[in-house]
């Protein structure tokens, strides 16, 4: 499925459809351009499962972690990460969270960790096309 976004408000509306269906243990991969939408997209995502932290791009500190309390559609907790500057998914803890069957991870920048990844997982592919539009391919 293939979107364009013209604003942020649009990207969560598409996050939100995705959060929706999501559940414990789904792993989605956010690629794309830098200023393409992933973190607001992650930010879209967590609000409408329910978080009400303010949801920021965890580039500097690697991986931040969002608990549901309630849990909702099994999902107890969502892992953010930024792979940007990862070589090794155990450096950040990142493995622990692929087999939690109660967590949704979040991964920007998964291409730097690809090795790593399930097959299982649903991609997401970012595509800045001017300041105001966004393609948001789904796969």
């Amino acid at each position: 499925m293939v979107y364009t976004s013209k604003s942020e408000k649009e990207t969560y509306a598409i996050a939100r459809s995705l959060a929706k269906e999501a559940k414990g243990g789904d792993i989605f991969l956010l690629s794309g351009d830098l200023g393409g939408g992933k973190t607001t997209f992650a930010r879209g995502f967590c609000n409408a499962l329910g978080i009400k932290e303010i949801i920021t791009s965890p580039t500097f500190v690697v991986m931040k972690n969002y608990v549901l309390f309630p849990s909702k559609n099994g999902i107890s907790e969502v892992a953010h990460a930024d792979c940007y500057r990862v070589n090794e998914i155990e450096s950040i803890g990142l493995a622990e969270y692929m087999n939690r069957p109660d967590v949704v991870l979040l991964i920007e920048w998964p291409e730097m960790i690809s090795s790593f990844l399930p097959q299982k997982a649903k991609k997401i592919n970012f595509e800045y096309i001017n300041e105001a539009t966004r393609k948001i391919e789904v796969e």
